[in-house]
């Protein structure tokens, strides 16, 4: 009799492990229910359960989210990309992302095997729409009390206050790019896309930055601090200038080159400073940028950043631009300038190398003694061959330069560079073709010679 029992209770034991076994409809066909979104995802278990089991699950939500139509509604913020094709399939797939992240409620079955591992996942349309709306009518009621805040603290003059409740409120509706983003509130409607973009240019456009001085004038030395500031007000519609307190400025070189304190706060006179601690370009006529600080509000490596961007754009950051002006070395110049087999001490093309580092390193003193640096210029241009073709012919000049830099004071050469290998060509004449040899040379000088010479501790 027991025999008996064991035996039966193992028949039903196998009889339900085989019908757990047995494949489920869904995993022979995919079924096809208008009422829901589904997707379903596999994978093999060769590897760890937690990678397989996740990699399946998330096929399946890939899925499930792809059946989603994403549908843009005629004034949300991606229509305004309709004219850049690259930001707008990059907003339009930002906003599939966001589906697939703020998908909930569905419901989940699994089925597996010795070798697989699938499952389903199906969500009520009905419910995703409820839901949907739910998360937009939310997201829009906080980001309007974001933008109502904005206001309020822009029209108090706290312009740093202002610009951080719009960046929250931007960051709110980033999962509805594609929505009709109106709101109806007491005070009106309002577009949360486009009336946030008005009020972070409104409040940029209350702010006015001014150097304290339109030009530095600066001995160039590598070791230095040199204090240059700018003010930093608010306009009000009354026209009156007032300090803006607590406002974050960064500083950059924007021509030259150069080591600087990079950021500073305005102090309650509304006055923001930054030190050059070190020239590194010997330019003498360089340029340093202050402007808003935006890392400020968001980084570069924020899960918004591209979006925030879009409301953020360069051309409206108030900025100020500081001129500086390098006070230039005395040099002595000694040139040998060759043409077609005749020397001359100041040809055509050492008075443009001259005029060059005139404008950027040097002023020339006709004193030896009074100079602190000679420049030494030898240039060379030979005359070539003449290529005949068909009814014209081709006229080639072959040039080159080596100039060189002393100090005057202990006759150590400091630089020395040159090229050998530049070739003029035009028809016309060797005098034609020996003005393209100078121009090419002259090139060479601007684009490779200007730019190591900046590198030379003069």
């Amino acid at each position: 009799m027991r025999l008996y029992i064991y035996t039966l209770i193992c028949l039903n034991l196998i009889s339900v492990n085989a019908h757990a076994a047995k494949k489920p409809g869904w995993v022979k066909e995919r079924p096809n229910d208008p009422s829901y979104y589904i997707g379903i995802g596999r994978s093999d278990k060769t590897q760890s359960e937690y990678k397989y089991v996740t990699q399946a699950r998330n096929y399946a939500l890939r899925e499930m989210s792809s059946e989603i139509k994403v549908l843009v509604a005629s004034n949300s913020i991606l229509t305004q990309f309709e004219n850049n094709y690259e930001l707008k399939e990059e907003f339009e797939s930002k906003v599939q992302t966001s589906v697939t992240q703020t998908l909930e409620g569905y419901e989940v079955e699994t089925w597996e095997d010795k070798k697989e591992y699938w499952v389903m996942m199906r969500l009520s349309k009905d419910k995703y729409e409820l839901n949907r709306r739910m998360s937009l009518n939310k997201d829009k009621k906080l980001a309007a009390t974001y933008y109502y805040s904005a206001n309020k603290s822009k029209e108090n003059g706290n312009i740093f206050e202002a610009l951080n409740f719009y960046v929250k409120a931007i960051r709110t509706i980033s999962n509805h790019l594609e929505e009709d983003l109106t709101y109806k509130s007491i005070d009106g409607d309002i577009n949360l896309g486009i009336d946030l973009m008005k009020g972070v240019q409104d409040a940029f456009n209350k702010v006015d930055l001014r150097p304290e001085h339109d030009l530095y004038s600066i001995k160039f030395s590598q070791q230095m601090q040199y204090p240059i500031s700018v003010t930093v007000t608010l306009n009000n519609d009354e026209d009156d200038l007032k300090p803006l307190p607590n406002f974050p400025i960064e500083f950059e070189f924007t021509k030259g080159d150069g080591v600087l304190t990079a950021s500073s706060n305005t102090n309650h006179n509304g006055v923001a400073t930054c030190s050059i601690n070190r020239l590194i370009s010997k330019r003498r006529l360089q340029e340093v940028t202050g402007k808003f600080q935006l890392s400020s509000l968001f980084k570069n490596d924020d899960e918004c950043f591209k979006l925030l961007k879009l409301f953020f754009p360069a051309e409206i950051i108030p900025k100020a631009i500081i001129a500086i002006e390098v006070a230039k070395s005395k040099a002595y110049i000694i040139s040998e300038e060759n043409v077609f087999g005749e020397v001359t001490k100041y040809g055509l093309f050492t008075n443009m190398i001259k005029s060059s580092l005139s404008d950027n390193f040097f002023t020339f003193t006709t004193d030896i003694e009074d100079a602190e640096f000679v420049v030494k210029l030898v240039s060379d241009f030979v005359a070539g061959e003449e290529k005949k073709g068909n009814g014209y012919s081709v006229y080639i000049v072959y040039g080159g330069f080596n100039i060189s830099v002393i100090n005057a004071q202990n006759q150590v050469e400091i630089f020395s560079d040159g090229v050998s290998s530049v070739k003029g060509m035009l028809p016309g004449g060797f005098e034609h073709a020996l003005k393209n040899c100078r121009e090419k040379s002259y090139s060479y000088f601007e684009k490779f010679v200007l730019s190591k010479l900046e590198q030379v501790d003069m």
